[in-house]
This record gives C-alpha cells, sequence and structure tokens, in this order.
C-alpha cells in the first residue's frame, strides 16, 4: 500500500493513498494483519484514535467515522486544515481541529448511540496541535504559536479548559510536537526544535511542576514516541539522512539508552504498544510503501522490514 500519510490505532491503520483515497488494514482476533479495503472516502488529512477515525475531505470539510459500525461518515460543515483525535479513559472518541486563522475546535461523542457534541471553541491562534488525556484527568491540547509551545486542559474530564498557557521554545523554536503519558505519572511532551534537536520535558504526576527541557537528538527531521507496555518510553526519529533510529526507557523515568539503527530510510514513523507485550512502529518508506517491524519484548531483536498487508498463516481460519 502506497501512501502520503498514516494514522495508527491498536487494531487498524488508515492510510491516504496518492489519489487523496482512504484505505484501512485491521488487525483480526488472531492478532494477524488483514487485508487493506477502500474506506469509501477521500481526504487531505486523518486523525485515527480509539473508536473514531476523522478526515478533512478535499473540500476542507471535517467529517468522521466510527470503527465497529455500518454508519456513513458524519459530515460537518466546519473547514479544518488540522485534526488530532485522542479518547477518554472510558473510550470517548474526542476530535480537534485547527481552522484557518488557526482557531482550535473540540467535539467527542459521549456513547456509540448519541450524536457528536456540538464543536466547542478553544481559541487560539496555533497550529501543528497534539492531543492526550492527563492521568487522573481531563484532557489537554497542546499547539505552537510562532515556534512557542502553547497548551490547554481540563483538571477532569470534560470540565471546563484552562487558558493557553506557554512551555517554552526550545531550539530556537519549535517545529513538531509529541505527547504521551508515563506510567504512574504525568505527561511527557516532546519538541523538535527549529535546530534539529529533539528535547524533551515531563512532569513526575498529573498536574505537577514541569521538568526543565533536555536534549535527546541531533540531526533529526520527524519523530514518533510510544509507551511500552512495560511503562517505559520509545522514541523513533527520522533523521536528515532520511535514516531510522530508535532509543528507550527500561521502566518510566529511567534513563534512556543509546541510539541504536533500525536499518531503514523513511519519510515518516508512528509507533504503537505491539499486540503482545513489545513494540510495533510503521513507516512511510522513500518509495512510499507502508512497512511496519516490531519486537515482542523489551530489548529483544526486531524483526526485518516489511510491508504491511495481509499476514498468510496456518493458524488463520480466514484466506484471501
Amino acid at each position: 500500500m502506497k501512501a502520503r500519510q498514516i494514522s495508527i490505532g491498536p487494531h487498524s491503520v488508515y492510510a491516504i493513498g496518492p489519489n487523496d483515497q482512504i484505505h484501512v488494514i485491521e488487525r483480526t482476533a488472531d492478532g494477524l494483519w488483514g487485508a487493506w479495503r477502500d474506506a469509501g472516502a477521500a481526504a487531505k488529512r486523518i486523525a485515527h484514535a480509539g473508536p473514531a477515525v476523522g478526515r478533512i475531505g478535499p473540500d476542507g470539510r471535517v467529517s468522521a467515522f466510527q470503527r465497529g459500525s455500518d454508519l456513513p461518515w458524519f459530515p460537518w460543515s466546519l473547514l479544518a486544515a488540522e485534526l488530532a483525535a485522542t479518547h477518554l479513559r472510558d473510550g470517548t472518541p474526542v476530535l480537534f481541529a485547527v481552522d484557518d486563522d488557526r482557531r482550535v475546535w473540540a467535539t467527542w461523542k459521549p456513547a456509540p448511540v448519541k450524536p457528536w457534541s456540538d464543536w466547542q471553541p478553544l481559541d487560539g491562534p496555533v497550529g501543528g496541535i497534539v492531543a492526550d488525556v492527563i492521568p487522573d484527568g481531563g484532557l489537554v491540547v497542546f499547539g505552537l504559536r510562532d515556534g512557542t509551545i502553547q497548551h490547554r486542559w481540563q483538571d477532569r474530564p470534560l470540565a471546563a479548559w484552562k487558558i493557553w498557557t506557554p512551555l517554552g521554545e526550545p531550539g530556537g523554536g519549535v517545529t513538531s510536537l509529541g505527547v504521551t503519558t508515563i506510567s504512574h505519572g504525568g505527561l511527557a511532551l516532546f519538541a523538535l526544535g527549529a535546530d534539529g534537536v529533539l528535547y524533551h520535558r515531563w512532569q513526575d504526576l498529573p498536574f505537577a511542576p514541569w521538568r526543565e527541557w533536555e536534549p535527546l537528538g541531533e540531526g533529526i527531521r520527524s519523530f514518533a514516541v510510544s509507551r511500552f507496555p512495560a511503562g517505559g518510553l520509545s522514541l523513533f526519529a527520522v533523521g536528515t539522512d532520511d535514516f531510522v533510529r530508535h532509543r528507550y526507557q527500561s521502566k518510566p523515568f529511567g534513563e534512556w539508552s543509546g541510539w541504536a539503527d533500525m536499518r531503514s530510510r523513511a519519510k515518516h514513523v508512528a509507533a504503537q504498544p505491539g499486540y503482545a507485550d513489545g513494540l510495533e512502529v510503521f513507516a512511510i518508506g522513500m518509495d512510499d510503501e507502508v512497512r511496519h517491524a516490531w519486537c515482542d519484548r523489551l530489548g529483544d531483536e526486531w524483526s526485518n522490514w516489511v510491508v504491511l498487508d495481509y499476514e498468510p498463516s496456518s493458524l488463520r481460519l480466514d484466506s484471501v
């Protein structure tokens, strides 16, 4: 499958192909990937988290699809340039959109059989948004304003939002962001500086003061971060030489390993906990083909990179 953008979840990967058509591949009950299929829509951008997938259509309007249902894409009149997605601890999907004036909007779906909420304005101006859920708290969204990181958050799910608050501009300005949570801790925020250095800061506990920025590597063009099932963080980076590298913490708040070469060049990477105890990383290769690699547990050898497609196995009951 050739793609110009992918968005991943534990059980599915959505991809925008060269002709803007959305395709999806899903993991079946045996843990193996099925076959790619057409998702029945085209898009400029997609965002995928939990049970919902959001898209910006060719006309710039936002719509959403609920996985596991026969419902069609639900359309809005909102025009957007960016999307981000997350979900609350109970699985409630949440979409964030940035309009052409760099104002942020949020909507959520409280239950599968209930409608999406009205879009809630979160003001701005910001871009490059990422979102997550604060452990034992509500939603948080981060964005960039003239290279400076801004964020808004809720003390509890769907409560009133705090005002936009700055978090600094390491590296002389920030070009992209990533966020995840720390097991038994708070949030971990990653920022790629204009100097090509990747920085991070974190909270020891939810809502605790932020630690100071620390560098994690230089010569980086893009990155992805994920939690290991065992609790530590894992970082994947595409260097300015296009090669993919990886480093990790063996436990929450632990020391970072050195960088390891993953023997592949890529335009983009995304990562998440694997089907068992390890990690799975996805990449859009230099030929635009979607590939993946995985490890079964922390410290194990990584598999070779293989094209993401139907996985034949003698254990499978289905066949294509």
